[in-house]
């Protein structure tokens, strides 16, 4: 069985790292998660053979991963081992009833974990038949249900966030917000909201805190709100055929990316048959490795300063560049440093979006027709226009731009987001593809035809090359995809305004 792909679930670094050289030792190729919703997060576009599961998990536990894993007829064919600190009378009955296929108690034994994992393999192989259908009487939840469950949740989610943010000018009271959050977590999980479970964890452990950051607090509750609002898809979104295309067979060079970001790289790239090779950040490239590279993705971390992977008059080897770090780092760079990557991967970027962001790097390499450059309004305020007939993203868009010094108008339409932009002329647009009247790319494309000095950032619910591929076409300058974090729009809008 060497050679299986392996998931290793635990929330303590020192296990975690020992069972995965243990098993690397064994041959088997080892990917590994801090965390369930992480692990849930990995399972969307990478499928193991086996899991080894911790059953204490921070949010959901062991127990409630393998349940999940066994009732999505996706996942349910993976070998879940189940590993525990305390073995209690009956716990591997529990195990054993929550669907996994084997238990192993800590400190493990390292002398036989390989042996064990290759049992558990080899049993499931043996018992591994044609596909059938499944009894009614195992299907977890009846569509429909599971349907009403995650609008409910998402409603009452959107309603209760919006107070949480209310109360932060009021009365606030940190620990009882800390208790509904925390079901968010585990809630969100089992419905197959991921991402929203874990930008959840996120406000939970800020309102643990103590002192209690308000400001961070403010931030991140935003966050949750839109994800709340706009959710992505449930369960994974899928690659354009465009991004695959651009981004098969194509070397990727991966300069000092943190491990838990090259992992979630790499599943993204061996999705679309990419290849990466890595590189260390300190000290200069090497050069002959560099060249055979088709384009670079690198860290930017506290203190970079300036790369020596953008210094010069050109990126390394004169290939196309991709920073990837927390929008502090990435826009605390020298503007011109800036200016030399084609595009940015911030914060808690998802691998679909990697995907098209490297895909589209590469494929507008190639110097594009520069746009007129807009100009200041009077004293030196950015002027936005942002159209959405979403009233929650208006709002929350609107408070982000104002709190950094810049004039906002808005629109709830296409043609009078149009009519905006020819009055009033501001530096910079936010357009939502789907509004009424004219929708995003009706009005981008009424810009581009007039040569209105404007600077585009579409907003868009999915990563699907009719979202993005379409817009760069008819002339955006960028994209978000929702739900997204204000200030990471507000750094790309920055960026793009002052290039």
């Amino acid at each position: 069985m060497a050679g299986e792909p392996i998931l290793i679930v635990d929330d303590t670094p020192v296990n975690l790292k020992l069972t995965r050289i243990l098993l690397v030792n064994e041959g088997y190729r080892v990917l590994t998660a801090g965390s369930a919703e992480e692990a849930l997060e990995l399972l969307r576009s990478y499928h193991p053979r086996l899991i080894l599961a911790d059953i204490q998990l921070p949010g959901m536990d062991g127990l409630e991963l393998t349940r999940l894993i066994k009732q999505d007829e996706r996942t349910r064919d993976i070998a879940v081992v189940a590993l525990t600190a305390f073995a209690m009378k009956g716990d591997e009955q529990k195990a054993i009833d929550a669907g996994c296929d084997g238990y192993i108690t800590k400190p493990i034994d390292t002398r036989t974990l390989g042996e064990r994992i290759r049992q558990v393999l080899t049993r499931r192989a043996e018992l591994e038949t044609p596909a059938v259908s499944s009894p009614a009487e195992q299907e977890a939840v009846p569509a429909v249900e599971l349907k009403a469950l995650r609008r409910r949740f998402l409603l009452e989610g959107q309603e209760k966030a919006r107070q949480l943010l209310l109360d932060l000018d009021e009365a606030f009271d940190p620990k009882d917000a800390a208790r509904s959050v925390h079901q968010w977590v585990g809630t969100g999980g089992l419905l197959g909201y991921g991402a929203l479970a874990r930008l959840a964890r996120e406000v939970e452990t800020l309102l643990l805190e103590r002192p209690v950051d308000a400001a961070q607090v403010r931030e991140s509750l935003t966050n949750l709100l839109l994800a709340f609002s706009t959710p992505r898809e449930a369960h994974g979104t899928p690659i354009p055929d465009a991004a695959v295309q651009a981004i098969r067979g194509k070397c990727v060079a991966i300069a000092g990316l943190p491990a838990h970001e090259t992992q979630r790289l790499c599943v993204a790239l061996e999705r679309a048959e990419a290849r990466a090779v890595f590189f260390e950040l300190a000290g200069p490239p090497d050069m002959a490795a560099l060249e055979k590279c088709d384009l670079v993705v690198a860290y930017v971390g506290p203190g970079s300063g300036n790369p020596v992977w953008l210094e010069g008059s050109d990126t390394a080897a004169g290939l196309p560049t991709v920073l990837v770090g927390s929008r502090d780092n990435l826009l605390a760079l020298d503007p011109a440093v800036q200016a030399k990557a084609l595009d940015f991967l911030m914060d808690s970027w998802q691998p679909e979006e990697a995907l098209v962001r490297l895909s589209l790097a590469i494929q507008h390499s190639a110097p594009r027709k520069p746009q007129p450059a807009p100009r200041m309004a009077g004293g030196g305020r950015i002027r936005v226009l942002v159209a959405d007939d979403d009233s929650t993203v208006l709002a929350l868009v609107r408070t982000a731009l104002v709190n950094f010094g810049m004039e906002c108008q808005m629109a709830d339409d296409g043609p009078k987001a149009l009519d905006a932009v020819r009055r009033w002329r501001p530096q910079a647009a936010i357009l939502d593809v789907n509004m009424p009247g004219m929708d995003g790319y009706e009005v981008l494309a009424a810009m581009r035809a007039e040569s209105l000095p404007v600077r585009v950032i579409l907003l868009t619910a999915r990563q699907q090359e009719s979202d993005i591929v379409r817009g760069f076409t008819l002339g955006a300058d960028d994209y978000v995809v929702k739900p997204f974090s204000p200030l990471e729009l507000v750094a790309r809008l920055k960026r793009l305004i002052l290039r």
